[in-house]
């Protein structure tokens, strides 16, 4: 008996410091778990067509007259419409705006009492601060406060040398930010996300697929057309795709191009057609292929029932199927902003896939 009672009283000693290292492990595996959540950055946040700009007063002219050369697509809906809005704030704004997607710190003015440029050499190492005054007076950075941010630092000693960096910067910069624009919204395409049924009857009925978002119907979808017209509502969105087989891009030349694009809406949708306001056309790639993309403003035939905005059209040519696309995608928001609508817009067209095994 008194063999058993030392043998549990050994076993129970053995059990507790068993306890007691698990107890341990677990407390320094919850210690790394939690400093690695710490680490760990969530997405930028705030509207992908907004630029959060952070600098004193005395710098906003000069701050926003840059920026404004550097960021200066226009969507024309049929007022013009840039696709970014810079909203200024003051340097004591800068901790509750600094894990925004988009965000630029600016000074030019040299004077010591310039919160901007307090604010520049608080959050610049010295090195980069020393860079900026000597070499480059703009830095680019990605992801300081969170992912898939844009944080971008201007510390200029005078006007004239910040605008001499327009040209050098201006392509780079405007790709930066709409690679940033791209990989953001493909966050938003995920399979959760989208209309997986009507992806798969436009496939088994036509032989290619594209990312539908989730609240996309099909206003026509007739097998031997070799038409898919789609929509959305809040706001009111069109896509629409017609193909027909062989190569008619590299055999049209930029007159018969245009007088097949603007006869396309009467014959398709019937009820709209295109506006010579700002129409424009030109070549482009669409997806790794030659391309003829028009951008403009449409408009309804009937005028008791007027509607129109922006309209963006693709004609390419498909070797893999041998068959010419032509996609259009258009909206309707009246008073509203349209720029960020017709970049999704943009995005969902090219998801187009034609290459399915």
């Amino acid at each position: 008996m008194l063999k058993f009672i030392l043998n549990s009283s050994q076993n129970f000693e053995i059990f507790n410091l068993y306890i007691m290292n698990k107890t341990i492990t677990f407390f320094f595996i919850g210690i790394i778990f939690f400093s690695i959540n710490c680490d760990t950055k969530r997405e930028a946040l705030g509207a992908d067509n907004e630029i959060r700009v952070i600098c004193s007063n005395i710098d906003e002219k000069i701050i926003k007259s840059y920026l404004s050369q550097i960021f200066s697509d226009t969507l024309f809906s049929p007022e013009p419409e840039p696709y970014y809005q810079l909203k200024f704030s003051t340097p004591e704004t800068y901790n509750q705006l600094k894990k925004q997607s988009k965000v630029i710190v600016a000074a030019v003015n040299r004077d010591r009492g310039n919160p901007g440029l307090k604010l520049v050499e608080r959050i610049l190492p010295n090195e980069n601060l020393k860079k900026t005054l000597t070499e480059d007076p703009v830095i680019l950075m990605r992801n300081v406060y969170a992912k898939n941010q844009l944080f971008m630092v201007i510390n200029a000693i005078s006007e004239t040398i910040l605008n001499g960096t327009i040209q050098s910067k201006k392509n780079a910069f405007r790709k930066e930010y709409n690679d940033q624009f791209i990989s953001r919204q493909n966050n938003y395409l995920g399979e959760r996300d989208r209309n997986i049924s009507l992806e798969d009857s436009i496939f088994n009925d036509h032989g290619w697929e594209m990312n539908i978002p989730w609240g996309w119907i099909s206003i026509k979808n007739i097998k031997d057309s070799n038409f898919v017209w789609l929509g959305k509502e809040m706001p009111f969105q069109w896509i629409g795709v017609n193909w027909i087989n062989g190569d008619y891009v590299s055999t049209m030349d930029k007159l018969e191009v245009g007088r097949y694009i603007w006869d396309w809406p009467k014959k398709f949708y019937g009820n709209i057609q295109f506006n010579d306001y700002k129409f424009n056309l030109d070549e482009t790639s669409f997806n790794g292929s030659t391309a003829w993309r028009s951008k403009g403003v449409w408009e309804t035939i009937d005028k008791l029932d007027p509607k129109g905005g922006p309209f963006c059209s693709y004609l390419f040519y498909d070797n893999i199927t041998d068959r010419t696309f032509y996609i259009n995608y258009l909206i309707h928001h009246p008073g509203n902003d349209k720029s960020i609508y017709m970049r999704k817009l943009d995005q969902v067209v090219r998801s187009i896939n034609t290459n399915i095994k």
